[in-house]
């Protein structure tokens, strides 16, 4: 099958051929024939192949000879460019359609106990809506930068984790702590803690992670698209599921509830209060150091607990401490 490659090809016939038409325009088949020492017969098959090709014309003169031009070598190659790059946006699109299909194949509910390379941004963050939407009882989740969404798509995510909670579905989320110095995600942390969320945070958590019904998770390895090693695995049923689950109990238990005002300052009679709360005394005993009453103590006692969100004297001393508040 001849092919516009043979054209810039000095070894075959349809580019000697063509090379002929080049250097002597308007040229019969016996003159081809001839310049090339081959049989009128073969030169005219070549000459057919070629115009086939739309890289020659034939033409009639007033004289009823049938000659042969050639077009111009170069319109002929940014033409083939042209169709190449054509047929390559085809193969990408179509290899994109097919890719889809086979993410989404191997996107199971159940995986097996299979482990399932995860090599793109958009996929991992497909599969994090997919987990959520999914989930029948419960959603584990551990946050930390750096992070895979842009603003918009963390508003998706917010509206997205909110609606699931007025379902009925138990979120718990464990953050960094630089989440103290994003103001936009805290806003998002506090209004879905508001509708029931559950939400604490460590200094640096070991992972990036989201389990669902812990039946199923995804596993976040590195967040740049440059490298060639995948970016996340999804884990179904499975030893590792296991090991993920577990692992995040026990952070869990390791964190400290969320705080409401975490950039509002103290005063020292409330660090005096939480320094003395911290080293286990009674509120009686606060009180009698510090020269208040017994109801002042209380009273402040309570709010420096929701203000820390802790719900024991030892979480909020351990909070406080996080704050740089003591």
């Amino acid at each position: 099958m001849t092919t516009l490659d043979d054209l810039f090809d000095p070894a075959s016939l349809h580019g000697r051929a063509y090379g002929v038409l080049v250097q002597h325009p308007r040229s019969t088949v016996p003159e081809v024939a001839e310049r090339l020492s081959i049989p009128p017969r073969v030169a005219e098959a070549a000459l057919e192949a070629l115009c086939q090709l739309e890289a020659v014309v034939r033409l009639t003169d007033s004289k009823g000879v049938v000659r042969f031009d050639a077009h111009a070598p170069e319109a002929l190659s940014e033409a083939e460019t042209r169709r190449r790059n054509q047929d390559m946006l085809r193969m990408q699109s179509a290899a994109a359609r097919l890719g889809e299909t086979f993410r989404s194949v191997r996107r199971t509910t159940d995986a097996d106990g299979a482990v399932v390379a995860v090599y793109e941004r958009r996929q991992l963050l497909a599969d994090f809506e997919d987990l959520q939407h999914t989930a029948h009882s419960c959603v584990k989740v551990v946050e930390r930068g750096p992070f895979l969404s842009d603003v918009e798509t963390e508003e998706r995510m917010f509206e997205l984790k909110s609606s699931r909670i007025q379902a009925g579905i138990d979120y718990r989320t464990l953050y960094q702590e630089t989440i103290y110095q994003d103001p936009e995600r805290l806003r998002h942390v506090l209004a879905t803690n508001a509708v029931g969320a559950q939400a604490r945070t460590l200094p640096d958590p070991p992972m990036k992670l989201i389990v669902a019904d812990d039946r199923r998770a995804v596993l976040v390895l590195h967040t740049d698209e440059r490298r060639g090693d995948p970016m996340g695995v999804r884990v179904g049923p499975s030893p590792t599921l296991d090991l993920l689950v577990k692992t995040f109990d026990a952070l869990w238990l390791m964190s400290t509830p969320i705080s409401v005002n975490p950039s509002e300052a103290l005063d020292e009679r409330d660090k005096a209060i939480l320094t003395l709360m911290s080293m286990g005394a009674t509120d009686d005993t606060i009180a009698r150091r510090l020269g208040l009453s017994r109801r002042t103590v209380v009273r402040r006692t309570a709010s420096l607990l929701e203000r820390l969100g802790a719900s024991t004297r030892f979480q909020a001393g351990v909070q406080a401490t996080r704050r740089g508040w003591l």
